[in-house]
């Protein structure tokens, strides 16, 4: 996930622009309705029906809109996709991202088919999601993010469980939870073990050495 990225929240005053990606100031306008007539506009913050609240980027003067108190346009991915997180698994997650607003249920069964690709891509190939994340314990996965995996992977399994309605994963609020989830995951596992080999590979040959014959 970037770093400096703030998602857009019709209450803040400046925050990444969907559009142009830059963090920005924002001019709202709110816009009451009566029916289909437009009875007033304001600047002043605004809850409730009948209502639609525009935020003007100050960088590409394009528009983000939230329709009474739900975000409306353009579809944005609620929590951007770790940098290092593989292709075939950020496609899955941007697209559960795109969906979250629509179809929260969707975009959380979107991301277990994501874990199961993460699995996949750090080398476990079984088609038991279970089996996969004990191997990936035995090769050092801490319990911290074996526990989000599990996290993941029940919550996925209720959103797609055959003539279940799982509430408890019927709403935007889990959906951007789990993709918090599978960028930790892939923070422990792939970001973290990087950055530790560039640090490594950045010593003095002598001292390489000397840690690679400690460790033998």
């Amino acid at each position: 996930m970037a770093k400096n990225y703030v998602a857009p929240n019709k209450s803040l005053k400046a925050f990444t622009c969907p559009h142009c990606g830059v963090i920005s100031q924002m001019n709202f306008v709110n816009v009451n309705f009566n029916g289909s007539h437009a009875v007033s506009m304001g600047a002043g913050l605004i809850q409730g029906d009948n209502h639609i609240v525009i935020a003007s980027c100050e960088n590409c003067k394009k528009n983000i809109i939230w329709a009474n108190d739900n975000y409306a346009y353009p579809d944005i991915v609620a929590e951007e996709a770790n940098p290092d997180m593989p292709e075939s698994v950020k496609q899955l997650y941007n697209e559960a991202g795109l969906i979250y607003n629509k179809s929260p249920r969707a975009a959380c069964a979107l991301l277990r088919l994501a874990i199961d690709r993460l699995c996949n891509e750090l080398g476990e190939t079984d088609r038991d999601i279970n089996k996969n994340i004990g191997e990936l314990v035995k090769k050092g996965l801490s319990s911290s993010v074996q526990k989000a995996l599990d996290i993941v992977r029940v919550v996925g399994n209720k959103a797609v469980h055959p003539g279940q309605i799982a509430f408890d994963v019927d709403n935007k609020e889990t959906a951007v939870a789990l993709m918090k989830l599978v960028n930790m995951i892939t923070e422990r596992m792939i970001t973290e073990p990087q950055e530790i080999d560039s640090m490594f590979e950045q010593l003095p040959d002598s001292a390489k050495n000397a840690i690679e014959n400690r460790d033998k």
